[in-house]
């Protein structure tokens, strides 16, 4: 069975509507015809659901799953026919054909014309309440928001659309400078929040709500305030355009901003939303029930599955890793603590392979959680020969673990809900920017509850520099493969970006002499280059593709 992928209210609506949920708005489905009724506009909203959220999802195409995670240099590049492998070793993201954009950057419109549609004709409707309207108007802003918060984390300032466009209108609409699409999407984020539910009934369940909306600006609000758009200096000089790419000023006063928005997240989202930290005191089940279980207490927002909807890769196939060559570098594995909160070492030279046995099995809950070791049972299976390591490899490959994370006590289950927001990331997006702001007994509470979930000791650390490197690593422990460490390091600007992140050595672990793991019968191993990863500073945004700029409206950012 193939993973299945779609927002959850489609599994609500009739069967013989499948084909229809497929269909754009054309002229042989009239916006007349499509919002005659509720039960036929629900499936122009959960369209509007599907493709906005799918944003960084691999659901269009098989070959290339993992793609940001293969990029940012968390994962092996997977083999030399895959986008991963041009972008981490030999020409790095590229406006012509190297991308870590799964949709592509002007499928991003398309998805923004269909919620803009919905919001434009629901009022077509003539037996939904004028309430029920408004809140899917609020729907439709707080979808429109995250696209565009999606976008301008990736490419900086894009075209503000304000209205679903036909073939009548300027298509000529130019870049808008980046703090022009921040204001927009902080503005549709309130207008969504002051309308939209706290919670929906069961019936309804991930959908957007108050927590959502407000969600969505926070994370924005993050990315405006890290270093790599909150400077007067951008990464590279793009002259009287530098707005496209920055804020054109340095302003602490941006992290009272994200922080403000961050704690309003947690504040809705405990008090009003049902929504919690897991913690019951057992951290491989708290985290691995956080990440993996559908409709957790956790999810904020969620890309929600169907059996009957559009295909997510197959790489999250438990059985299919293999198909990709992705597997964990040491690079990335370094982030995790070992269980007792210090720091595990991996040897240079060759050891005898029992001794990765025993540093892999002191490794922490969200480490077990998320990855299989060689010759070790899946941990977040436990006793479930499904996942077994006799059932789970098939040839040998030198990579540090394999990645499992959302499969969680999965047992035979091959699909997941993506958990788009947990509310987790606002605890340590108010952590990072407690210390930003030099208030370091605020961020260690805020991270302490991330961290200490994980079951680790408390950190105490208060020096903010060493405070800073403590939190971007619980950044990536906590959500690796969710989509935020690519973008984070970029935005963070870190300095050894291009000497051991996305660029030069990127290391893992190699098997047998450098014959790569086997499934059993391996004597040795030892912590050496993989590769070396190609970085250029033109990388910290995304390039617009060729055949847009080539439009003559767009304006490529530098370096492409």
């Amino acid at each position: 069975m193939k993973p299945y992928y779609i927002i959850c209210m489609v599994l609500l609506l009739f069967a013989c509507q499948k084909d229809f949920l497929q269909m754009p708005i054309s002229n042989t489905t009239t916006t007349d015809s499509i919002f005659s009724t509720t039960i036929k506009a629900q499936g122009a909203i959960a369209n509007a659901y599907k493709i906005v959220l799918s944003q960084g999802l691999p659901y269009q195409g098989n070959w290339n799953s993992l793609i940001q995670d293969n990029a940012s240099g968390a994962l092996t590049y997977g083999f030399s026919w895959t986008w991963g492998y041009g972008i981490s070793t030999s020409t790095g993201l590229t406006a012509t054909g190297n991308t870590e954009d799964m949709d592509g950057y002007a499928y991003n419109f398309t998805t923004i014309r269909q919620a803009y549609l919905v919001k434009e004709n629901i009022d077509k409707v003539t037996d939904m309440t004028d309430a029920d309207k408004a809140i899917v108007k609020a729907e439709m802003t707080a979808l429109i928001a995250y696209r565009y918060e999606q976008m301008v984390i990736m490419y900086g300032g894009v075209p503000i659309v304000s209205k679903s466009l036909t073939v009548n209108d300027d298509l000529s609409i130019p870049r808008a400078p980046v703090a022009e699409v921040m204001d927009s999407i902080s503005s549709w984020c309130d207008a969504a929040a002051a309308v939209l539910p706290s919670v929906w009934t069961s019936t309804w369940t991930g959908r957007m709500t108050k927590s959502a909306a407000l969600a969505i600006k926070a994370k924005a609000l993050l990315y405006a305030a890290r270093p790599l758009f909150n400077t007067a200096s951008p990464y590279l000089d793009l002259g009287a355009n530098n707005n496209l790419i920055c804020l054109g000023n340095a302003d602490a006063g941006r992290w009272q901003t994200a922080v403000t928005a961050a704690e309003a997240v947690i504040k809705e989202a405990e008090n009003n939303g049902g929504i919690k930290i897991i913690n019951t005191g057992n951290p491989l089940d708290d985290y691995g029930t956080a990440t993996s279980t559908p409709a957790n207490a956790e999810i904020i927002l969620a890309f929600k599955y169907d059996a009957g909807g559009s295909s997510m890769n197959t790489f999250y196939n438990m059985h299919n890793w293999q198909a990709y060559g992705n597997g964990l570098t040491t690079s990335y594995l370094e982030n995790y603590y070992k269980a007792d909160g210090t720091d595990q070492v991996w040897p240079s030279s060759s050891t005898a392979f029992s001794d990765y046995i025993t540093r892999m099995q002191a490794m922490e809950p969200r480490f077990k959680a998320s990855f299989k070791a060689w010759e070790i049972d899946t941990w977040n299976n436990p006793n479930d020969n499904t996942w077994a390591n006799s059932n789970l490899y098939q040839w040998a490959m030198n990579v540090a673990a394999v990645p499992v994370k959302f499969y969680y006590k999965a047992g035979t289950r091959n699909w997941f809900e993506f958990p788009i927001f947990r509310l987790a990331a606002y605890y340590l997006s108010a952590a990072e920017a407690y210390n930003e702001m030099g208030q370091s007994a605020n961020a260690l509470t805020k991270l302490n509850v991330i961290h200490q979930r994980a079951g680790l000791p408390a950190v105490t650390e208060t020096d903010q520099a060493k405070l800073r490197t403590i939190i971007q690593r619980e950044w990536a422990a906590e959500f690796f493969d969710e989509n935020y460490w690519l973008h984070d390091i970029k935005h963070w600007k870190r300095a050894d970006i291009g000497n051991g992140l996305i660029g030069g050595v990127i290391r893992t672990l190699h098997f047998n002499s450098d014959g790569g793991g086997k499934m059993t019968g391996n004597t040795d191993y030892n912590d050496g280059q993989m590769y070396l990863g190609f970085w250029a500073p033109r990388q910290y945004l995304n390039p617009f593709p060729q055949t847009e700029i080539n439009k003559g409206t767009l304006i490529q950012n530098p370096g492409y």
